[in-house]
This record gives structure tokens, C-alpha cells and sequence, in this order.
């Protein structure tokens, strides 16, 4: 990346799997020059996972590590760790999400890091955070939706807790992270000094319960599932079934509501104790029931036509097959092609769209090993010592 809003800001990316490579690629879409340091005995395991592969590499590992370059070097060899030392001395940001104790047990803690550039940002992302009893707890978001109370608040009324289908606590610290440590650049502005940020999962997504914990703490309000995914106080917002498939519908004022009843032209929905939200909630069953009669008369899309129409917000519940496909991906530019090896693959784009798109795919494991060691004005012969004793490890370049 050559050009956005963070150019010229170097991040090392000590991450592995999701969070911590997603909020890693935020920052490469946005400009910065992000550098993945992987020891080669214990690469980022997502280079393994499956079931999509395109040759030997990981779909999922590259829809992840899109727009960033590869160092290859063994963290515990003292050659390698004083290479990537002089790293830091140029570097901005460090991210991990190591556990616990790991970084300070490869001599990569901030303290040691600012030893030696004091305005070093850097940010652990874990699972329960650095402090407190739980500290050392792994943490995976199934564990976190679980604990956190989400997957209680998730699936029908008589099933079991559900997960959400995406691994979203995962994305939200990965957001999260990249949030921290941009805030954090803009406070260097002022001090002139870094800082540690201790990031966990659990934090985050204790902090998304918002106004359900807000209710909850406030009040003797105990929450609980809704059939077809209703939300808790506002009628309708939920989905129903169609003549062949199923809408989203959400109605989020009294207005809205007066004109999804002219539009449906049904006596019994415009009874008056319908009318505001308050009398919606007392009798939601009487009214749901009449509701998902009138809608499984029609298909899917002949309600979001008409809904639309009548300024009510309506919306298919679409496979991920057909989301891929919808017209406002290509509207929007939210589909990529990167460079990979000797071929290309799509991805979705990062968060942040301000800046352009980046042409380099994931990198293979060290495959910028020497270009990184050059920057750093390593002289040649000892790049080719560095290689020859397994310190680093040099793969393909990609473009």
C-alpha cells in the first residue's frame, strides 16, 4: 500500500488465526506497511486451514492476510530476536495475540520494545486480558459468545443456545484493536511516548451487550429468546416466513407502522391498540400471528418491493451465496481481486474503505524476508549468513 490515511506507519503484525489478523488488515487497508513476523517452527496455523485451498495455501488464511509482507525468522534464536529488535527500532505499532506471558518469554514485551524505541504502540489481544485471575483463561469466541451471555440470548425460545454465524467477537476485537492503536498514534502526536494497550475479547463483547446490560443491571429485567429472532421491545423487527423464503422486517417507530398497515390494507392490523409500540408489545403474539399469515401469501420478493416502496425497511434473508452475489458488492467495491503466487483469488475488502484497494495478496511465509532485511540496510552478505543458518526463512515473493 502506497497510498491512506495511515501511509508511512509501519506495523509488526505477532498474530495468528482471526483477531489479531483482521485487525491487522484493517490497518494494511488503510495504509499502513504491515509485516507479518512469523517464526518459521511455528507459522500462523490459519496457513493450514480449510476446506478451500488454492494450491497449498489457505483461502482462509488469505482472505485475512491480504495487503501485507512477510518476514520469516526464528523468535527464539538471538540473531533473529536482534533482527527483529531493529525492526521495532523503525516500527510504529506491534500487535500480538499471544497469550499471556508469551511475548515477555520471547523478550518482545513492551517494556523490552521500548527499550529500545520508546514511542512504541503496542497492543496484546487476548482472551481475558493481562491482569486478574482469569489472565492465562484461553479465549475463543465460542467460549466468549457463551460466557459473555450472547449465545443464551441466541436461537428459538425451546432450542438450545445458539453461536452467531459468524465469528463476530473475534471481528469486534479485531476492530477494537485496530481503533486502540490509531487513538493511540494520535496520542504519541502529543507525548512524544507509546504505550501498551491490554486488549481482551471478553471486554469487547461485554461492552456490546450495551443496553441489555444497562436494562439488566438498572432494573429486575431478565432477558430472554424471541421466536424468529424477535427483538426485545420493538414489534415488529423480527423475520417471517414467505411463500418461499423469509424477510427481515423492522419497524422502528409509529410512523413506520401506519404505513406497513396501508400497505398491507388489512382491517385487523389497523386496530387502534396497534398503534403505538407500547400497545404493538402488550399484544405481540395476536399481532405476529396476523402478520405471518398475510406474509406467507406472497414471495420474498414481492415484499421487499412493497415495503420499500412504502418506506419500511425490508430486506431477504439471503444464503451467503446470494449476499455474495447482490448488485451493491459490485456498487460498492466490496469485492477485491488480490495477487497470489502465480494466480489470483477474491475477497471481500477490509472495514474502512478509504483507501485503495491493495493488489498484493497474502504473502507465503518469508516471502519478504530479504526485501524487509534490505529496508533495514542489512548488509548483503549477512542477509545470505542469516538465510544460510535457518535464522530466516525466504519464500516467493508476491506482487
Amino acid at each position: 500500500m502506497t497510498a491512506g490515511p495511515l501511509a508511512g506507519l509501519v506495523v509488526l503484525d505477532l498474530c495468528h488465526f482471526l483477531a489479531g489478523p483482521y485487525a491487522t488488515l484493517a490497518l494494511a487497508d488503510l495504509g499502513a506497511d504491515v509485516i507479518k513476523v512469523e517464526d518459521p517452527d511455528h507459522p500462523d496455523e490459519a496457513r493450514r486451514v480449510g476446506p478451500v485451498f488454492q494450491g497449498d495455501e489457505s483461502v482462509y488464511f488469505m482472505s485475512l492476510n491480504w495487503g501485507k509482507r512477510s518476514l520469516g525468522v526464528r523468535l527464539t534464536d538471538p540473531a533473529g530476536h536482534a533482527v527483529v529488535l531493529d525492526l521495532v527500532r523503525r516500527a510504529d505499532i506491534v500487535l500480538d495475540n499471544y497469550k499471556p506471558g508469551v511475548m515477555a518469554k520471547l523478550g518482545l514485551d513492551h517494556e523490552s520494545l521500548a527499550a529500545v524505541n520508546p514511542a512504541i504502540i503496542t497492543c496484546s489481544l487476548t482472551g481475558f486480558g493481562e491482569s486478574g485471575a482469569e489472565a492465562r483463561r484461553p479465549g475463543y469466541d465460542y467460549t466468549i459468545q457463551a460466557r459473555a451471555g450472547v449465545m443464551s440470548l441466541t436461537g428459538e425460545p425451546d432450542g438450545p443456545p445458539g453461536k452467531a454465524g459468524i465469528s463476530y467477537v473475534d471481528h469486534s476485537g479485531g476492530l477494537a484493536a485496530a481503533l486502540a492503536v490509531t487513538a493511540a498514534v494520535v496520542e504519541r502526536e502529543r507525548t512524544g511516548r507509546g504505550r501498551h494497550i491490554d486488549l481482551a475479547l471478553y471486554d469487547v463483547q461485554v461492552s456490546m451487550l450495551s443496553y441489555l446490560a444497562a436494562w439488566t443491571l438498572n432494573s429486575d429485567y431478565a432477558p430472554a429468546r424471541h421466536p424468529s429472532g424477535a427483538h426485545p421491545s420493538i414489534v415488529p423487527a423480527q423475520t417471517f416466513a414467505t411463500k418461499d423464503g423469509h424477510v427481515a422486517i423492522f419497524v422502528g417507530n409509529d410512523p413506520m407502522w401506519a404505513r406497513l398497515v396501508d400497505s398491507l390494507d388489512d382491517e385487523a392490523l389497523a386496530d387502534p391498540a396497534y398503534l403505538t409500540n407500547s400497545g404493538r408489545l402488550a399484544h405481540r403474539d395476536a399481532l405476529v400471528d396476523r402478520l405471518s399469515g398475510l406474509l406467507s401469501a406472497e414471495t420474498s420478493a414481492y415484499w421487499v418491493s412493497t415495503l420499500e416502496a412504502a418506506a419500511v425497511p425490508c430486506e431477504p434473508v439471503n444464503s451467503l451465496a446470494e449476499a455474495l452475489a447482490d448488485p451493491v458488492l459490485s456498487a460498492r467495491s466490496l469485492v477485491a481481486c488480490s495477487e497470489a503466487g502465480e494466480g489470483s483469488y477474491r475477497h471481500v475488502r477490509g472495514p474502512v474503505p478509504l483507501a485503495p484497494l491493495a493488489s498484493r495478496g497474502a504473502p507465503r511465509l518469508g516471502a519478504d524476508s530479504v526485501g524487509v532485511l534490505t529496508e533495514l540496510g542489512v548488509d548483503p552478505a549477512q542477509i545470505d549468513r542469516l538465510l544460510a543458518a535457518g535464522v530466516i526463512c525466504s519464500g516467493s515473493p508476491q506482487s
